[in-house]
């Protein structure tokens, strides 16, 4: 169970990192995409990828902890 949440947590740290960067990028060339989120509320922005990167991530190297070594 241990070595799929790693697998997990690593793909989905990986996938939130780029589209961090990616919303990142259009944000510093002055690109504007329709709004992400619901409508009236709060968006979605690059730093809400970022921290879903981070929390993805720790999932990934606490899992990976929590597997047995041989």
């Amino acid at each position: 169970m241990e070595k799929q949440l790693f697998a997990l947590g690593y793909w989905l740290g990986l996938v939130s990192t780029v589209l961090a960067f990616v919303l990142r990028l259009c944000y510093f060339f002055g690109v504007t995409l329709p709004p992400l989120g619901p409508p009236g509320g709060n968006g979605l922005s690059y730093r809400t990828f970022l921290d879903g990167a981070g929390l993805f991530f720790l999932l990934a190297i606490a899992s990976w902890c929590r597997t047995p070594k041989p």
